[in-house]
């Protein structure tokens, strides 16, 4: 049996969902084919992990949010008897052959942890270091979109230096005429973190006073924030998967997503809360605008090299074309994620995804597989 274990936690904002997308995944992964182990990376970036494989976990209800992380690491570590260890000398985190990421943003989706894994020689589940990199940096991978002539609203992108010279150096409302209407941008606008993910940090604004007022409270956390001019139309969100196909691994796109938030937009509290948005799968659209959706998350999964998985969101207008607003290396793996729902309604079971996503994993590192 291939021991494998299960990573969430880490030091980025999203810390707290990735515990949920971990408990998840790790509850999900067919226990005839792996012993599987937990490892959970505290806000701190400690490692812990048990040493006995198919513990009992799954992530207890936390009702105090600012406690949450420390609740759940404490359960944790009492439900598995989980002991804090040195990633670096012990990389394998007890004998396993493959890492499955549950993590999401920061360290865990940029590409490092990817690195940090390849140095080590330790297997891993999803897109490589480049295209993690690639996709977390939504100025560059908007970029490379518009390149391959994927549509893409006007955006800039802008640094915390950069506006806090031109803010402090002019009046209010002056800094917005400096940096971004010389550019061609009109209200309203989307801006947030530059390499976030899950909506944190993100917010809209519909004139220059509360753009700076807002931007400038993000910039006390950030460095680098992406701009963007505001489409209206319809929230999509399209997962795409790889599975094996006469040898070869064959990406396929899922029936896409429609999300309709309960709130100004597709934020944390709607992606992530239940009855944050009304999530309707597959998506109730004319046929060729389902095709042309599915089409552009292959495109942009094969364009940025991405691996095993992703999900790629887009605003869908009137006419019916998808204008791209990222794509997803690690997407969420909750209870209420999109990537389970559009799965399930092509029939198609999570145990299986991961089962797939662990097989080209282990093949990836030129580690046998074998059907039992």
């Amino acid at each position: 049996m291939f021991q494998i274990g299960v990573v969430f936690g880490g030091r980025s904002t999203e810390h707290e969902i990735s515990l949920r997308s971990g408990s998840f995944i790790y509850n999900n992964i067919d226990r005839s084919r792996f012993q599987v182990k937990p490892i959970l990376i505290s806000k701190n970036g400690d490692w812990f992990y048990p040493n006995h494989w198919n513990v009992e976990w799954k992530v207890p209800s936390v009702t105090n949010p600012e406690l949450y992380a420390d609740e759940v690491l404490r359960a944790f570590c009492n439900q598995t008897q989980a002991q804090p260890y040195n990633s670096w000398t012990d990389p394998s985190c007890g004998g396993c052959k493959l890492i499955v990421l549950g993590l999401h943003g920061g360290e865990g989706e940029d590409g490092r942890i990817q690195a940090f894994l390849e140095t080590t020689g330790i297997a891993y589940t999803g897109s490589g270091v480049l295209a993690s990199s690639l996709a977390m940096d939504k100025f560059r991978s908007n970029i490379i979109f518009e390149s391959q002539n994927i549509p893409v609203a006007r955006f800039i992108d802008l640094t915390k230096d950069r506006f806090l010279f031109e803010y402090e150096a002019s009046r209010p409302g002056h800094a917005w005429d400096r940096l971004c209407a010389n550019m061609g941008m009109n209200f309203p606008v989307f801006s947030k973190p530059s390499t976030g993910g899950s909506s944190v940090g993100t917010f809209r604004a519909n004139d220059a006073k509360e753009w700076e007022e807002k931007i400038r409270i993000i910039f006390e956390t950030e460095r680098r924030m992406l701009v963007q001019e505001n489409i209206q139309g319809r929230e999509v969100s399209c997962g795409v998967i790889e599975k094996p196909l006469h040898g070869l691994w064959e990406p396929f796109a899922l029936p896409p997503t429609e999300i309709i938030p309960n709130s100004e937009f597709f934020d944390y509290s709607a992606k992530y809360i239940p009855g944050g948005s009304n999530e309707v799968t597959p998506a109730d659209m004319p046929p060729e605008w389902i095709s042309k959706i599915q089409e552009y998350s292959m495109r942009a999964h094969e364009i940025l090299g991405c691996v095993g998985y992703s999900r790629t969101d887009f605003i869908v207008t009137e006419d019916g074309t998808p204008w791209i607003l990222e794509t997803n290396t690690l997407p969420g793996m909750t209870g209420t994620s999109l990537i389970p729902q559009q799965a399930a309604a092509v029939g198609i079971e999570m145990k299986q995804i991961f089962t797939w996503l662990i097989r080209l994993g282990l093949e990836r590192r030129h580690i046998p597989w074998t059907e039992e």
